[in-house]
Formats: structure tokens, sequence, C-alpha cells
């Protein structure tokens, strides 16, 4: 990253403050704890003298809880981009502006366009021509970090991991600086890259499982098993092959998810409007990550099944556990990982089984939503997401779920990958428009993006309208 200016400034002014105090906040997400895990072994190779903490988002009431003016230095990881005026603001009220280098922002949202004080040194691959979506907040972080030291490559796999918590291989594959890093954990070993089908589970589920929450393109194999076993059936006869559907797909040869993924692709071109059917490879077929140290069956082997067991802990609070399993425990955290991950597998299917049985899916022309008080704000965003496959659900609109917050309404918004890509939907220009229009805030990404609104969410909806239309 020869060229990238802020980087280097920012490293620059780490060193210079090495003997001072500094504070390293980070999201709670799977980005976001791997941004943490990242940063934190750079304290401790450094050894800085370093305090860390935890932020859901920075908002008017938590930026008064980082205390700027106690650190010589504060860094943000996987947040601070889309509030650069309020950090500007605060610094200006503490007298800081004007101070050189006393915050140093790593992240990949899209950034408020305002004047910065020399105070902040904003590192974001937009502000150099790059697109958010080809690198995470770990992937800047973890940039920052080799740039610090150039033999640091050892720390690659969590921001591969990070990029993949955040779906950027949502083209079937990482690209752009993602691809540069995947090579550095490739080049160490610590990561094999893989073609496979693209479900979910390919390390803990049985085949027939993880195509019955398959849902990127709704045919009548979804939530149906009976279906898909005979369908598999049918394809082991025509190719004289057996294929057993309670093999995980990471024990299927490969040849034969080859096969399945053909005529799985033959199967959906009968589900989607003609102009869509181009984009069906890419949601059938593409690249899985895993990490190559961790056992044969390991919710912790396929990166995207890591990142779920990292949610699992992440967004009921117990960030301890995701990062001392991240940082490498396999005894007293991982066990409690596990547990935690069945608590939350548990939540998903009771507030989904909620939202099919006691919620009314509202249609819009361009949009559908939903209103619940009875979902944790926590994984309404999931939930969300799930809710495609609920027959009621248009898998061919983005979908909204509104829910009660501590100040407001939480807001999450989802869109199927093909949906995305066939239409270009951009939910998160969408939902930071509508929610700035009622006095709130919001972005994210064009598939997943997320809001939080003041109490008026009727105006919140005609602005979508609006956005949407």
């Amino acid at each position: 990253m020869e060229s990238w200016i802020e980087l280097k400034k920012g490293v620059n002014a780490l060193k210079s403050k090495i003997n001072g105090k500094v504070l390293i906040a980070t999201h709670i997400d799977t980005d976001g704890l791997t941004s943490r895990a990242i940063l934190q072994k750079l304290s401790e190779r450094l050894e800085l003298d370093a305090d860390f903490m935890f932020l859901k988002q920075i908002t008017q009431r938590s930026i008064e809880e980082i205390p700027f003016n106690e650190y010589d230095l504060t860094i943000f990881a996987d947040l601070g981009s889309g509030q650069l005026r309020m950090i500007k603001n605060k610094l200006e009220e503490l007298k800081l502006a004007d101070k050189d280098s006393k915050v140093i922002i790593l992240d990949h949202h899209q950034p408020e366009s305002i004047k910065l004080p020399r105070s902040i040194i904003h590192i974001n691959p937009l502000t150099i021509g790059k697109s958010g979506g080809e690198i995470c907040g770990a992937g800047v972080s973890y940039l920052f970090a080799r740039e610090v030291n150039r033999e640091w490559t050892d720390l690659a796999k969590y921001a591969v991991l990070g990029a993949v918590g955040d779906v950027q291989n949502i083209e079937g594959k990482l690209i752009g600086l993602n691809r540069l890093i995947l090579e550095d954990a490739r080049l160490r070993g610590d990561i094999l890259i893989k073609s496979d089908l693209q479900m979910y589970g390919r390390q803990t589920r049985p085949l027939f499982v993880s195509m019955r929450y398959w849902a990127d393109v709704r045919t009548d194999l979804l939530n149906n098993d009976s279906r898909i076993i005979k369908y598999l059936q049918n394809i082991s006869k025509k190719y004289d092959i057996e294929i057993d559907p309670s093999l995980r797909l990471a024990e299927i040869p490969f040849e034969h998810k080859r096969i399945i993924g053909s005529e799985l692709l033959i199967k959906c071109l009968n589900y989607v409007p003609n102009h869509w059917t181009s984009y069906i490879p890419k949601v059938i077929f593409g690249e899985v990550y895993e990490f190559k140290g961790e056992d044969f069956g390991s919710p912790l082997r396929d990166l995207e099944e890591f990142s779920t067991c990292i949610n699992a802990c992440s967004r009921y609070g117990d960030y301890e556990t995701a990062l001392n399993v991240l940082m490498g425990d396999r005894d007293k955290y991982y066990k409690k990982m596990l547990s935690n991950l069945r608590r939350h597998r548990n939540n998903l299917r009771k507030a989904l089984e909620h939202v099919k049985n006691d919620v009314d899916i509202i249609k819009k022309e361009k949009f559908q939503y939903f209103e619940t008080d009875k979902i944790m704000p926590n994984i309404v965003g999931i939930v969300a997401g799930m809710s495609y496959s609920i027959e009621d659900v248009d898998w061919m609109k983005p979908i909204f779920a509104i829910s009660e917050g501590e100040e407001g309404y939480k807001v999450s918004a989802r869109c199927p990958k093909l949906l995305c890509f066939a239409e270009n939907v951009n939910l998160a220009s969408a939902i930071k428009y509508a929610s700035e229009k009622v006095g709130g805030s919001g972005g994210g990404h064009k598939f997943a993006s997320g809001a939080y609104i003041p109490s008026d969410k009727r105006e919140f909806i005609k602005y979508l309208d609006v956005a949407l239309g």
C-alpha cells in the first residue's frame, strides 16, 4: 500500500505515541472482534500501554463515555467513518481538535463528508478510490499492523475472517484488497481456499439440512426434506453416482457437488425473471475458506460458521468468550462458545416462528417490512434475513424489520444476494436517507444495513418509499 498516505501517517502517529496511553475501541460483530484481535496483538508486540473497549455504535450518548482526554491516542476500528462529525465536535468541545493525531480511524464504511481537523487521521479505502466492499474494518486494521511490521502476516487470518463475517465474499469470492490479505494468510498456511456449493454448514450440517435452508433462490426444495432427498436420489440415478444426503458438504466429493450445482442451476432458471439468470451461478458455486489448523467437523473450521460462533457470543454482550477463542482458547472459552451457540440458535428458531405465526408482513411496491417488540434487537437483523424462508415473505423484495430499542427503534434491512445483483438494490443508501430524514442515523452495506430512528416510524417508511422507488 505504497500510495496510501493516511495509512503511513497513522503508523507514524502511533509510533510517536508509543510511550503514551492508547485507547482502542472496536465494533462488536465479527469484523469488530477480529479488528480487536489484530490490534490487541499489535499492542502486545509494541508493549503499548493500551486499554480496550467495545462499542455497539457511536451515538451522542456513547461518545460521552469515551474518555478522549485521558489518552494520548484513541483508535477506532470498524466504526467511526460514519460519525466523523460527531467525533470532530467532541474533540472541539474538549479543546483537542488542534492537537496532532489524537484519533486514528480504521474503517471501511461510507464516511461523512466534512473537513477533518489535524487531530483526526482517517484511514478508509473509500478515500483512496477503493470500495468498502473489498476490505473490512479488520482488513484495514491488518494493513495498519502490517505497515508497522511487514513480518506480521500471521494476523492476516483474522482479517479474512472479518471479511467473511461481513459477507464480503458476496460475489462468490473475496476480491480487491481482501484478495491481497487472503494471499498473505494462504502463503503462511493458515487458510485453505476451496471451491464449493454456497450453502451454510459445510462442516457441521448434513447436506439435506444445508439445502433445506438455502434461500438465495426460492425453489420447491426450501424447507422440504423429503423433496430434497428425492431430488438427490434422482441426481444419483441420472449420473450413476451415490450422493448420501446425511453426509456433510465437506465430506462429499467435489465432482458430486459440481453435479449438484449444475442441476440446481437448471432448476433455479424456472424460478427467476430472465434478466436474473446470468447471476445465478454466483449464488450456487464459489470459493469457501477454511482455517487449516482447526479440526474437521468443528464449527471453527469453516470461516462462515466461525463467524456465527462469534455472533452467538458478541450479540449477547459476551465479548470475552469470542475474543479468547479468537486468540486461541479451545478449552474453557470454547465450551462456553458452543453453549452460547446453542442458545443463539434456539433464540433464532423461536424468533423465526414468531415472525411466521404472529407478525404481519406489510407489502409495499418496492419493499416489505414487519414490526415487532418480541424479538431481541441484537438478533432482529439475522431474523430478517432468515425470514426469506417464510412463504408470506416475498423473496424478490428487500425486507425491513422494525423493533423497539433503547432510544426509539432499531431498523434492520436485508436483501437476497440475487436481488442485490440483478436489480442493483442498495439498502445502505436507502436506509441512511430515510433514517436521517426522521432524525436518526443508519448505513451499512448494499445487501444488509441498519438504522436507529426516533419514534416516527410512519415517516421513516414514507421516506423508504422515496429512496427505493
